[in-house]
């Protein structure tokens, strides 16, 4: 089974009978499947566990499916959700008016099955790649962790939320040691394991609500949210202990890390922010010499 039969899929339609062919049908082609007989209920839903994908009938007493569409449009956490729309009513005008509601496709009743998993199918690939293709402009190739383009978005918003809500933040950069002499000695690949294992070990480190991004070569940042100096100190000084107690071709691995703090009011940009933790981290690495 590849991974597009285990999307979730919510079938919408206040017919017992089409969601029981409708839910028969995609679980025996190996869809998760869940059912809503409302637009109400498939509204509650929907927001609570987002499906992959929504086949959503038209015609409902109590909210037709173009309005529950136009509701979850609206909705950030659910805007990108692809619906298909289920109608008997094969009429130009409606189909037009599933397209302007912002439906993917249109199927009409009665359903011919193959039809159905058909464009069910195609519609979940197409989710997939999309996901994948905002994955990878968003994400380090190398590392996997957020890049430097999303670094500064994620900065920009993060200063815009201090300021609404008179917090701070703390962000950390970081400079991994010896990277040349890794590189010179052991070649580019011991150099890339050395850059990944720091990147592995801050990652599984940081809190849920910190950020890692690797800024290029062998720099990170890491963004504290709603937190002071000191306690983005010790946060860092923890992730060094356990960077220290990891190896590559017998070298110790360290790091240097300076810290520039946020305060609401501050007329300090993204880049002077970064510019003072970067200045921190040379002295910490002047430090060690």
């Amino acid at each position: 089974m590849d991974d597009e039969s285990k999307a979730s899929i919510l079938v919408v339609d206040d017919s017992k009978a089409n969601l029981s062919i409708l839910g028969t049908m995609l679980l025996e082609d190996g869809y998760h499947v869940a059912l809503a007989s409302s637009g109400v209920e498939a509204l509650e839903f929907t927001r609570n566990d987002p499906p992959d994908l929504l086949l959503l009938d038209v015609i409902m007493p109590d909210m037709d499916g173009f309005e529950v569409c136009r509701q979850l449009k609206s909705t950030r956490s659910t805007k990108d959700i692809p619906i298909i729309f289920l109608t008997a009513l094969a009429e130009t005008s409606y189909k037009l008016k599933a397209f302007e509601a912002e439906g993917v496709d249109y199927i009409t009743k009665p359903f011919v099955q193959e039809e159905v998993l058909a464009r069910v199918n195609v519609h979940v690939k197409l989710k997939k790649a999309l996901e994948k293709l905002e994955d990878m402009s968003l994400k380090d190739e190398l590392t996997g962790v957020y890049n430097r383009r999303f670094a500064y978005e994620i900065l920009s918003k993060q200063i815009q939320t201090a300021n609404r809500d008179n917090g701070r933040f703390v962000i950390c950069f970081i400079d991994i040691d010896h990277l040349k002499r890794v590189n010179d000695s052991f070649g580019h690949s011991a150099g890339d394991e050395l850059i990944i294992t720091v990147a592995t070990i801050l990652q599984n480190s940081i809190r849920s609500s910190d950020y890692l991004f690797r800024m290029g070569g062998d720099e990170f940042l890491l963004l504290f949210p709603k937190t002071n100096l000191k306690e983005s100190h010790d946060l860092v000084e923890r992730f060094r202990n356990k960077v220290n107690q990891q190896k590559i071709q017998n070298i110790p691995i360290n790091f240097s890390f300076g810290l520039s703090e946020y305060s609401p009011g501050d007329l300090t940009s993204s880049s002077d922010l970064i510019k003072k933790a970067d200045s921190e981290m040379y002295k910490d690495k002047l430090r060690k010499k």
